[in-house]
């Protein structure tokens, strides 16, 4: 088998796998899971685990009490429950003498480039020293505007950030179905998914659903942020932790998906998949043409229309006329100034505006073409 020295494995963990069915933690088998990791460690892998259950956890904690619907009792159990998850982590993990830490993260966190790499050097900093990072949302402050959505996603995320080689999630099905298998008897296990495409998403549910095979849509959504960037993906069964060991080595019962052959660098990987895009820019033949195969930056004489409203440096969809996306990128200019230049020539940038932040409208080093 392939050797695992110096590989670094994210793994996601629900709150279905860590209550095992039942309402509250299962212990049990969450120490299954660090018997697990530890045995990864001792192969020389680098581990994150991200992991849910600060909610279920909280509720555990107070004795399950009918509390209202607000988003501020919600926020509250996980802020209590948080604490006693990292509590009940530490305590399993020194059995194996093992150190865990703590990182919450918001969608600010990740939008940040500072903060990106603030978040980044910690980890590393943790991994150097055989500390196994657990990371969650900071749902106790979290709200939707800053909210990343989903572990499925933060996963994903995660495994950008410090350039894993794998990231696993754990579930309560093997992985992707041709359909679903709780409703079709002959539905059947896909192995391996060497592009996603429209097929798989729909398969999963549609891309505008968060539904579809047990909520398999946001899993495919989080293996295009992975396998863009270079990640593989795999999707399996939470039920028996120990096939984790499997998975690594790519066996298993399981959806594996195939890593990009070309995945974009470091900081197109954030570009593409920790900002979120405020706005669009639509842009004619010449320019999609200039950027899908010369390589080339955005110039203001090639955009056609401006959508949203949005300030300097934001992260927006650039379009083709028949509205399909082609590329993300960072602009050089706010939504008002491009209304000025579109359609000009570069020349003219400084005589319409009375200033100039560079000949294009969005450089080719801050610019991601989308991989179809």
């Amino acid at each position: 088998m392939k050797s695992l020295k110096n590989q670094t494995i994210v793994i996601k963990l629900g709150t279905s796998t860590l209550t095992h069915g039942s309402k509250k933690l299962d212990r049990a088998h969450m120490l299954e899971i660090v018997r697990v990791v530890h045995k990864l460690v001792e192969q020389h892998a680098k581990v994150i685990l991200v992991s849910s259950g600060a909610m279920a956890a909280g509720r555990e904690l107070l004795g399950y009490p009918d509390l209202p619907k607000d988003v501020r009792y919600k926020q509250m159990l996980a802020s209590i429950g948080q604490v006693k998850l990292i509590e009940e982590w530490a305590q399993l993990f020194s059995i194996y003498s093992l150190n865990v830490g703590q990182i919450l993260i918001t969608r600010a966190d990740l939008e940040s480039r500072e903060r990106y790499l603030n978040a980044r050097d910690t980890l590393f900093a943790q991994l150097e020293l055989g500390i196994i990072p657990i990371i969650n949302e900071n749902d106790a402050v979290s709200i939707s505007e800053i909210k990343v959505g989903d572990n499925d996603n933060l996963a994903a995320l995660s495994a950008v950030l410090v350039e894993a080689d794998k990231v696993i999630l754990l579930t309560d099905q093997d992985g992707l179905y041709t359909a679903d298998p709780r409703k079709n008897k002959d539905a059947k296990l896909i192995r391996n998914v060497d592009t996603i495409d429209e097929h798989i998403i729909e398969i999963a549910g549609g891309s505008g659903t968060t539904l579809g095979t047990g909520g398999m849509a946001t899993k495919i959504k989080a293996a295009q942020v992975a396998t863009q960037a270079g990640v593989e993906m795999i999707i399996a069964s939470g039920e028996d932790p120990s096939i984790i060991l499997e998975l690594v080595h790519g066996q298993g019962n399981a959806t594996f998906f195939k890593p990009s052959k070309k995945p974009v660098l470091a900081r197109k990987s954030w570009i593409s998949s920790a900002t979120r895009a405020l706005g669009s820019i639509t842009i004619d033949d010449g320019a999609v043409n200039a950027l899908l195969n010369k390589g080339s930056s955005l110039l203001p004489k090639g955009i056609v229309n401006v959508e949203e409203e949005f300030l300097r440096g934001a992260t927006v969809y650039v379009k083709d006329q028949k509205g399909n996306v082609i590329a993300r990128g960072i602009t050089r200019y706010s939504s008002d100034e491009l209304n000025l230049i579109k359609k000009k020539s570069s020349a003219s940038i400084e005589k319409i505006l009375g200033f100039t932040h560079g000949d294009e409208a969005i450089h080719r080093d801050d610019l991601v073409v989308i991989d179809k």
